[in-house]
């Protein structure tokens, strides 16, 4: 069977390093990373730059069955006038050109910032589910608008987009305090979980899940619905970091 070929950009970053080296030890992919830093150790194919390179813009995506999106531009120059583009503008070129090069699925990291302002409403927060959209600065907004810019490509074009809201990524298992219990997404299981994102094939052209590790625990639930991604891509978390919350408490 010949495995998807998937163009990872943000390769380098944290959350990229785990994701392309678990994929690497599955030989799951046929993997394109890219990054404006040197990508250390990878077996697979790497492009260094930037995202604003035009060129390699073009030249990445290129014989591409899927684009997973984790690269950032944060948002210190929005209003500052610099003529830098902004996150938002970066992604849309590169949704663009991969969807002109024939890429027939994005899948995004977003993140729990689109409703981030939810845990400034109550405590606890409020539940965030995936029709919400309340972001609590610049960086929730712009992923907000990537995720909407995905709607709009599957409807004028007809690909699959997902994303993934993730809670909290730090490279780690373990959790350290009680707002980790909800949204701490384990290495491990992001991998599982953006892994089968990939190869998703289900009814739904537009879907959006959070990503966090298991946050279920009897009557408890994080305040992330992950149960998107459980009941629609099959996802079953390895860490149950609800089960901590007794630490904290």
């Amino acid at each position: 069977m010949t495995k998807p070929r998937v163009l990872l950009t943000g390769a380098a970053g944290r959350v990229g390093n785990a994701f392309w080296q678990g994929w690497e030890a599955e030989d799951r992919f046929d993997l394109t990373l890219t990054d404006i830093n040197p990508i250390e150790g990878a077996r697979s194919r790497c492009e260094i730059g930037p995202l604003d390179d035009l060129g390699l813009v073009q030249k990445i995506c290129v014989d591409q069955d899927v684009l997973v999106h984790l690269a950032y531009r944060p948002p210190a120059n929005v209003g500052q006038g610099s003529g830098e583009m902004t996150d938002i503008g970066l992604t849309m070129q590169l949704f663009h050109h991969a969807v002109q090069a024939g890429v027939k699925k994005i899948v995004l990291a977003s993140t729990n910032h689109v409703t981030g302002w939810n845990e400034r409403l109550s405590d606890p927060p409020v539940f965030s589910t995936t029709d919400q959209i309340m972001p609590d600065g610049w960086y929730g907004a712009m992923k907000g608008m990537a995720e909407v810019a995905g709607r709009s490509l599957v409807n004028t074009e007809g690909i699959r987009f997902i994303a993934i809201r993730i809670g909290t990524f730090t490279g780690k298992d373990e959790v350290d305090s009680l707002r980790l219990c909800s949204t701490l997404l384990t290495p491990r299981d992001g991998v599982q979980l953006f892994g089968l994102a990939i190869e998703y094939e289900g009814p739904h052209k537009f879907f959006i899940t959070y990503g966090a590790s298991n946050n279920i625990d009897g009557d408890f639930r994080g305040f992330l619905d992950i149960t998107p991604g459980m009941e629609e891509f099959g996802y079953k978390p390895q860490d149950h970091i609800a089960a901590e919350r007794h630490r904290f408490q």
